[in-house]
Formats: structure tokens, C-alpha cells, sequence
């Protein structure tokens, strides 16, 4: 994640809760829970989940996010529920399938400094 994307993430999750007079452990918790649950998503598990997969964002579900198979470009960016996917016209859930390799489909400049102001650079035609 680039570090402009982690701090307005957590921004727009942390300030509602605080706003709301939530306790800091509220939010605390809640961000423990949605660490646990980013390496339960990113884990190399081979479990089928069709069933679970279409109502939460499962590892093979989120896998396909990472695929570099033509047909899951730009797909799954959804992180708790896959609906918002459905909604947005993103989904990208085939049964019992999974990704051939993962990836950048594109090159990714070398060097920190790069790396930050590449996804503000404009892209060629």
C-alpha cells in the first residue's frame, strides 16, 4: 500500500470511530481485527470458500485481485465484502479456480522516491 493510502485509510476509519465517542480501545480492537483478518485474506490457503467467498472477501477471492490472468486485471478491491465488487461491476470469483501468476502488468519504477510519485505520474496512451 502507498503511504498516502494508509494514512487517509486509517483516517477515514479511525476519525468516525473517535467522532462517535468510541472508546481508543473500540478502535484499537478494531484495527488488531482488521490486520488478523488482511493476513487471513493474503494467506496461501487452498480452501474452496465458493460458498463464504461470495459474501466475504476470502484468500482465493482476493488472490484473483493480485492475478496477472487477463480477465482479473483491475478486479476484487473490495477488502471485508465482495458486493461492493458485484455493485461496481469488479467482480472477478470463478468457481474452483485460481490464478496463474501474480503481479504489477506493468513495470514498476526502481527506487524509493520513484515508487512514491509513481501513482501520482500520468500514464502514455
Amino acid at each position: 500500500m502507498h503511504f498516502i493510502e494508509v494514512v487517509l485509510l486509517r483516517g477515514v476509519t479511525s476519525l468516525p470511530l473517535l467522532t462517535f465517542g468510541f472508546l481508543p480501545s473500540v478502535m484499537q480492537a478494531y484495527i488488531g481485527l482488521v490486520y488478523v483478518y488482511s493476513s487471513l485474506v493474503h494467506a496461501n490457503l487452498r480452501g474452496d470458500f465458493n460458498r463464504l467467498g461470495r459474501f466475504l472477501v476470502m484468500p482465493r477471492f482476493h488472490h484473483w485481485h493480485h492475478a496477472l490472468d487477463a480477465e482479473a486485471v483491475d478486479k476484487n478491491f473490495a477488502i471485508h465484502f465482495p458486493l461492493l465488487d458485484r455493485i461496481f461491476g469488479t467482480y472477478h470469483f470463478p468457481p474452483d479456480a485460481w490464478p496463474k501468476a501474480y503481479g504489477v502488468p506493468e513495470e514498476v519504477p526502481h527506487g524509493y522516491r520513484a515508487q512514491f510519485a509513481y501513482p501520482f505520474r500520468r500514464r502514455a496512451a
